[in-house]
């Protein structure tokens, strides 16, 4: 089987949540950088025990960016000031989806545009309202 038809594969798996409970390939990923792991965090298929948010695509997304629709609380998530090459933090996607924990208190964050996870939050932070991940 060639490397595209796997990734193919494993890319379908990831989105249907299928992938095997020993799948430890969370980091192959296609030319832009989007991982297996940044597929089963869009269609919430993380495992309980996963623990590599850090996979990073071309922009620098995050994985963990990808989770925040989802919310982060259950895997207990506390890395909310790693951002992407423009430092949208994974706080700032978590409050665009209005998923932050009731005990989140980093709301200060400021991307490289001065604009806090507060101002997300509330609506201010003078972007369209397009979802920034999806």
């Amino acid at each position: 089987m060639n490397e595209l038809n796997e990734l193919d594969k494993l890319f379908k798996q990831a989105r249907e949540g299928t992938l095997p409970p020993d799948f430890d390939r969370w980091a192959l990923a296609n030319e832009f950088g989007r991982s297996v792991a940044h597929v089963a965090a869009t269609y919430d298929h993380l495992p309980p025990d996963f623990d590599r948010w850090e996979i990073a695509d071309i922009a620098g997304c995050t994985v963990a960016h990808m989770a925040a629709a989802h919310g982060l609380a259950r895997w207990g998530f506390d890395r909310w000031d790693m951002s992407d090459k423009y430092g949208w933090s994974v706080a700032h996607a978590a409050a665009w989806h209005r998923k932050l924990p009731d005990n989140f208190d980093r709301w200060e964050l400021a991307d490289d545009d001065g604009i806090t996870v507060r101002d997300v939050y509330d609506g201010n932070d003078g972007r369209d309202r397009k979802l920034k991940w999806s």
